[in-house]
This record gives C-alpha cells, sequence and structure tokens, in this order.
C-alpha cells in the first residue's frame, strides 16, 4: 500500500494515467486509513458471461483499493467501494462507459468484489467486471 502510494499514484496523476482517493482519519488528516485508484480503459468483451457488447468497450480500471491493515474488518475496504462506484457512475453519464474491471490479487479479493455484484470472467476468474447498469440498480 505505501510504496505504491509514494512512488506511483503522484506520477499517475501528474501524466493524468489516473486518479487516486485516499481516505484519512478525520482527527489526523496525515494519517492514511485507505485509498482506491481509477483509470480510464478499454476492455474485450471475450468472456464475460451472458453479456451481448461490441467486442471491445469503454470501461474503468479500479487500479487500485487498498485499507491499511490496522483498519481491515471495519467496513473501510467496502466505504472506498462505494465511493469508487459512484465515482464510476458519475463518469458514466458524462462520457459513457460500460463497466468496471479489476484485477483481484487473490481469491479472497475476488470473494470482496463478487459480494458487491462483480462477475468472473470466463477464461480469467481474478479478472472482474461490474456492469454499470448493474450499479445503476443497487
Amino acid at each position: 500500500m505505501n510504496d505504491w502510494l509514494r512512488n506511483v499514484a503522484s506520477q499517475h496523476q501528474k501524466k493524468n494515467l489516473s486518479r487516486t482517493y485516499v481516505a484519512t482519519a478525520s482527527d489526523d488528516p496525515q494519517a492514511i486509513l485507505g485509498y482506491y485508484a481509477l483509470a480510464a480503459t478499454s476492455v474485450e468483451t471475450d468472456g464475460m458471461p451472458s453479456v451481448k457488447l461490441p467486442r471491445n468497450v469503454s470501461a474503468v480500471l479500479l487500479a487500485r483499493l487498498a485499507v491499511d491493515t490496522q483498519h481491515t474488518g471495519q467496513g473501510l475496504g467496502e466505504y472506498l467501494l462505494m465511493h469508487a462506484l459512484d465515482t464510476v457512475l458519475m463518469t458514466a453519464g458524462a462520457i459513457g462507459v460500460q463497466c468496471v474491471i479489476v484485477d483481484a490479487v487473490d481469491d479472497n479479493a475476488a470473494a470482496f468484489y463478487k459480494k458487491y455484484g462483480s462477475e468472473a470472467f470466463t477464461i480469467a476468474p481474478l479478472r472482474l467486471f461490474l456492469p454499470v447498469a448493474t450499479i445503476k440498480q443497487a
């Protein structure tokens, strides 16, 4: 978590590659509790089960989502994910986006995203997608 924030996030921000959103403690704004990063991307729809879309569609990549180990299990990951999905909805309303893509680091992370409606690609079980239409229904 710390390495990516220190070494990559600001560079990506300056180069307009992604945007990072940080959760801080209200009593200590310097303490980072968690963060997520979003980036524009496109994705091939091969492997998306039961989806009828063109071969390639616009998407938002949830490039990172991390919670400080001292704050896991307290709902912060869910809060950050919901904030990210709200941000995606605003983006989708302005420019048109089909889905959110996430590459889960392991099966536990994949299970977390599936709990909120994400589905795995049939050809890559740790790559998940969440249609914007599904987010709108929530």
